[in-house]
Parts: structure tokens; C-alpha cells; sequence
């Protein structure tokens, strides 16, 4: 059996390979059914990038319910991870595709897609109050997660993604995305149990909180996927594609992943995440609503703010909060 740290990097490899063949699956089954770019980056790519963080958490809440004597260590691992992803999209990746001019939202969709980063983040950071996200916290997370959806889909859609001409017939194609989709997802559920067994060894010898580990580390890694996606869409002058991606998944990690987590096992929630990580992450979508506002695409001063802010961040949080507390 490989060490811990080279564990820890095969399986990242491995999930974020798998993640970029569900994505770009995801990307073609939505381009098929017509969807418009900013309902496909906020939805199907913004879920599919996201997956990794979503297997994450179902491994590690069936984890919990086997070793109840890791709850809360796990649940700080975990915890990070999903609001260090969160906090390094909205403050690194976003503002540095910012700087290639590339981050565009447009005033019809300013409001639904900001807002509903922004009340996903306060809506975990009001159920995180207590130090517990019980099971019937993490049912309404989802149904919460549910409901916006319903309400994009709802709403008026912008320009149709254009369709890839395939020479392999559409049911055909179908079919053959959705079983990539399904055969990704075991993948990386299989994948990440040993990821997950590296990161805990790593906390214990290095000897640094779980989850500062989480967002350091495993908060990074598991952001690649959004990365990737929205520099791609950038390049590919798919603004709105882009913008949409970093955004969505900013909705689908607070409700859905944690939501599904914390329906399989509860989490208990670090004192860190309640006084700094969560409201540096509503802070940000203050700003990034205020930046986006004046004139729908993030200037390139905005971009330098946020990306000090992110060096600001990790520097104060470990200064602060070098250990976990329970809340």
C-alpha cells in the first residue's frame, strides 16, 4: 500500500480525470437538448464539475456512520474542503478568468445567479449556527437546492448552446453520455474512499487542523474541476459558460453536497468555519454582486482585490484558528 501523501495525489489524478470526462459528457448531453449557456453552466456543468465534491461528501458521511469515532474529524475534513473549494472559486479562479476579460453575467441573470450564491451561503451559515447540521438540515439544503433549479429552469432562457454536429445518431449519443455520466460517478465514488483515508493520515502527522487541511489541500484539488471547465469556456469566448460554472457551483456545494451529506450521517461544525470561513464566503458575494453590478463583468482592479483577498484569507485563518474547536 502507497504512503499517505502519494495516495493522496494518485487519487486526486484520478478523480479529476474522471471529473473532466463527466464534464465534457455533461457539456455534450446539454448542448443536445438545446440549452441555453448561462442555465447549462449554473445546472449540468456547474453539478458535474461539482461532483467531485458531492462524492466526496456521501463517502465521507457513510464513513462517519461506520467509524462514529471520527465524527468530528471527518466532519472538519469535510466541512473545509466543500466551503475551501467554495471560498478559493470565488476569490482565486474567478478573479483570475476575470483577468483574461472573461467573466461576464448579464443584468437579467445578475440577481437570480448572485442570489442564489449569496442566500445558499447564509442559509448554511444560519443552519452551521449551532455547531450541527442534523439530517432534517441537510433534507431542506436539498430541497432548498431543488427549488432554485426549479426556479431557473422557469425562467426566460438566454441564447441556445450551440448543437455539435456527430455523425452517431442522437438517442445514440444519448446514451452513450449517460453511461459515461453513471460509470464516472461509481469511479470517483470508488476512488475517493482512499483519498479521504490519505488526507486523515496526512492531518494526524502533520499535525495542522482538518479543516485547514481541507481547505488548503483538499479544497484546491477538488475546485481543478470548475477550474478547468470555466478557463475553457473563457478561451473558448463562452463568457456566459464560464461565469455560469464558478457561480453554479457556488449554489451546488453549500445546498446539494452538504445537504447530502448531512441527510446520510449529520456534520458537526468547527468554530472556524462559523466566525471566518462562512462569512468571508457571504462577504465575497457581497462584493462580487457589488463588482459585477456596475458593469457586468469583473474589472480588473475587482480581480486584484479578490485575489489579495484569498492571500488574506489563508494567512489570517491559520494565525487565527491554527486548531479546530467544536462550535
Amino acid at each position: 500500500m502507497l504512503p499517505p501523501l502519494p495516495t493522496l495525489v494518485v487519487t486526486i489524478a484520478i478523480l479529476f480525470l474522471l471529473a473532466q470526462v463527466v464534464v465534457r459528457h455533461a457539456e455534450r448531453l446539454a448542448a443536445r437538448l438545446g440549452l441555453s449557456d448561462s442555465f447549462v453552466g449554473m445546472t449540468v456543468l456547474s453539478v458535474g464539475a461539482s461532483l467531485l465534491e458531492i462524492v466526496t461528501h456521501a463517502v465521507a458521511s457513510v464513513r462517519i456512520l461506520q467509524e462514529p469515532s471520527r465524527f468530528e474529524s471527518l466532519s472538519s475534513l469535510i466541512i473545509g474542503t466543500n466551503v475551501g473549494s467554495d471560498v478559493f472559486q470565488q476569490n482565486f479562479v474567478l478573479p483570475l478568468v476575470g483577468l483574461l476579460g472573461a467573466v461576464f453575467v448579464s443584468r437579467t441573470d445578475l440577481l437570480p445567479h448572485l442570489g442564489g450564491l449569496l442566500a445558499a451561503s447564509v442559509l448554511l451559515w444560519v443552519l452551521a449556527l449551532g455547531g450541527l447540521i442534523s439530517r432534517p438540515e441537510g433534507v431542506l439544503l436539498m430541497a432548498s437546492y431543488g427549488a432554485y433549479i426549479l426556479y431557473l429552469a422557469r425562467r426566460p432562457r438566454g441564447p441556445i448552446v450551440a448543437t455539435p454536429t456527430r455523425d452517431v445518431p442522437q438517442p445514440t449519443a444519448l446514451a452513450v453520455s449517460a453511461a459515461v455520466l453513471v460509470l464516472g460517478c461509481v469511479g470517483m465514488t470508488l476512488a475517493a474512499y482512499p483519498m479521504l483515508g490519505a488526507a486523515e493520515e496526512l492531518v494526524d502527522d502533520l499535525g495542522v487542523s482538518a479543516s485547514f487541511f481541507g481547505v488548503v489541500i483538499l479544497g484546491v484539488a477538488t475546485a481543478m474541476p470548475e477550474f478547468t471547465t470555466a478557463l475553457v469556456a473563457a478561451v473558448r469566448g463562452r463568457r456566459e459558460l464560464s461565469a455560469g460554472v464558478l457561480i453554479g457551483s457556488n449554489v451546488t456545494n453549500p445546498l446539494f453536497s452538504i445537504g447530502l451529506g448531512a441527510a446520510i450521517s449529520r456534520y458537526a461544525v468547527p468554530e472556524v468555519t462559523i466566525l471566518f470561513d462562512l462569512p468571508v464566503k457571504v462577504g465575497t458575494g457581497l462584493l462580487l454582486l457589488l463588482f459585477l453590478r456596475r458593469g457586468q463583468r469583473l474589472s480588473r482592479p475587482a480581480a486584484v482585490s479578490l485575489l489579495a483577498l484569498y492571500f488574506l484569507y489563508l494567512l489570517l485563518r491559520q494565525q487565527l484558528f491554527p486548531q479546530d474547536v467544536p462550535a
